[in-house]
């Protein structure tokens, strides 16, 4: 059975406070972050608080992430250094330029688990895979670079920096053409690699509203959860990713026709109505996979 990762929670790196209130939300897992959410000159200090926040609170079953800096700018390795003796589940690897960075992570990785003996590639790797242009380009490369890698995600403000977009929503609050395609290659990516597709932040923090929309959007794309990054959004985001009680019952009863009608040689069959065949089986089993049975 897999982790399931309906929410992953953005939490500042060396933000006590909310660290301690994030302890107590029900996302699945807990995102400490050493890029965006500190400053330049706070990045080497925060280090060891994140460490120590790893080493020594409860996170109650929660996954324990660390966003990095990119491996190919001057913070990202000694990040990997100076963490992984707390030994988080993994990292969420901002900036992949090309499968070369995720490589150099994980080889990164492979040394620092030897030396502080843990287990070679216990340590999951989650990447933002669409924030530079050519990240999108390579981002069938980059999601299958390392068996780490578990996750890939979507992110739309460094892209958008990059490229000089001045908006990435319509008027309606639709994604314009080019986030749309990095959210579609994201999800694509990730289905070729056989990884769960977490879907990017919802920014508009007041609008749970909008927020449950594009969680439904994001689960008809075949993404298995979403980030968060305020407290209100993680009840919404688990209600959306969580499948329903009656497709769960309808996907169990799917699944155990199959199985009797394989016994019998039968690979094609009506159920309740319909003419269903692997398509269908392939369907119910992610759906179960998705509620992490």
């Amino acid at each position: 059975m897999g982790r399931r990762r309906r929410s992953l929670h953005f939490v500042p790196g060396g933000n006590e406070k909310m660290l301690v209130k994030a302890l107590a939300l029900p996302a699945d897992g807990l995102i400490l972050d050493l890029e965006d959410a500190v400053p330049p000159d706070r990045k080497a200090a925060t280090r060891p608080l994140v460490r120590d926040w790893l080493h020594h609170r409860e996170f109650g079953g929660r996954e324990r992430w660390v966003r990095m800096n990119p491996i190919w700018g001057p913070l990202g390795r000694a990040d990997l250094e100076e963490t992984i003796a707390a030994r988080p589940d993994g990292y969420v690897v901002p900036k992949p330029r090309h499968a070369g960075d995720v490589r150099e992570v994980a080889g990164a990785l492979d040394r620092l688990e030897q030396r502080h003996g843990i287990a070679n590639g216990t340590t999951r790797l989650t990447l933002i895979a669409t924030e530079t242009p050519e990240g999108l380009l390579n981002i069938r490369e980059v999601a299958s670079a390392s068996p780490r890698v578990v996750a890939i995600s979507w992110g739309v403000e460094d892209l958008s920096a990059a490229m000089g977009l001045p908006r990435v929503r319509d008027a309606e609050g639709r994604y314009l053409d080019i986030p749309r395609y990095a959210r579609v290659m994201c999800a694509v990516a990730a289905a070729a690699a056989g990884v769960d597709a977490i879907d990017t932040v919802y920014t508009d923090v007041a609008d749970l509203v909008g927020l449950r929309h594009e969680c439904a959007d994001a689960v008809a794309m075949g993404f298995t959860g979403k980030i968060s990054i305020h407290p209100n959004q993680i009840p919404v985001i688990n209600d959306v990713f969580t499948p329903a009680k009656e497709a769960l019952e309808e996907a169990r009863t799917l699944v155990a026709a199959f199985e009797e009608h394989a016994r019998r040689g039968v690979y094609a069959f009506t159920f309740r109505g319909r003419m269903v065949d692997a398509p269908h089986l392939a369907r119910a089993q992610k759906l179960l996979a998705r509620a992490g049975e």
